[in-house]
């Protein structure tokens, strides 16, 4: 039941946050900076990929510089086994991943990490489902998704918790919410000043003023 009630506070999270802020890169004090500025700005959830350099430092600085109310998680798990205890180990809350290999979703939840495994259809999408995701990341977006093909799937589909990553810029964030998405994961193109803006667009969506 603690396992299941914390998943469950790591999704509304993520889904109050509205973006997740994607750190990716090689320079691991430049993405300690990124991170802290992000936060600075609003950004309330935070993802280091582990392809990045020095991932484990970068993540462990954070979230010892970041106050709990920033929400930090990890991204491009491709070998569950493997990564998913080490991350445990650092106090990962969720982990994504632009595929679903086998076993993900399922050891992630064991240790009280919110899987988020990545769809590139709509048949990927209901697997993840199926499968136990409370999350599922629709990857690529800017390619093999869109706001209009969100809102126009079918109705069980639509009730699945989405998070369109990959290619979403912050002008399209609230298309994307108002088609239905849970959430969305900005990377590259997100700016401070963009996550200042975002973050104050999405309270407002909520009715809360800063």
């Amino acid at each position: 039941m603690g396992e299941a009630l914390s998943l469950e506070w790591n999704l509304e999270r993520i889904g109050r946050a509205g973006f997740i802020g994607i750190l990716r890169g090689d320079e691991p004090g430049a993405l300690i900076e990124r991170g802290i500025q992000l936060a600075d700005a609003g950004a309330k959830v935070l993802e280091v990929t582990l392809d990045s350099n020095d991932a484990a430092m970068v993540f462990t600085t954070l979230k010892e510089q970041l106050d709990n109310d920033v929400m930090l998680g990890v991204g491009t798990v491709m070998h569950p086994p493997t990564a998913l205890p080490s991350v445990a180990e650092w106090g990962a809350d969720f982990a994504l991943s632009p595929v679903n290999p086998d076993g993900f979703i399922q050891l992630a939840h064991e240790l009280d990490i919110l899987a988020v495994p990545g769809a590139a259809t709509p048949g990927e999408l209901w697997e993840a489902h199926t499968a136990g995701a409370m999350l599922v990341k629709l990857y690529p977006a800017a390619t093999n998704w869109s706001p209009e093909m969100l809102e126009k799937l079918p109705r069980p589909l639509r009730q699945v918790h989405t998070l369109p990553t990959g290619g979403v810029k912050s002008e399209d964030v609230i298309d994307w919410l108002d088609a239905g998405a849970f959430a969305c994961g900005l990377g590259g193109s997100l700016t401070i000043e963009d996550a200042d803006f975002l973050s104050s667009q999405i309270l407002a969506r909520r009715g809360v003023m800063r």
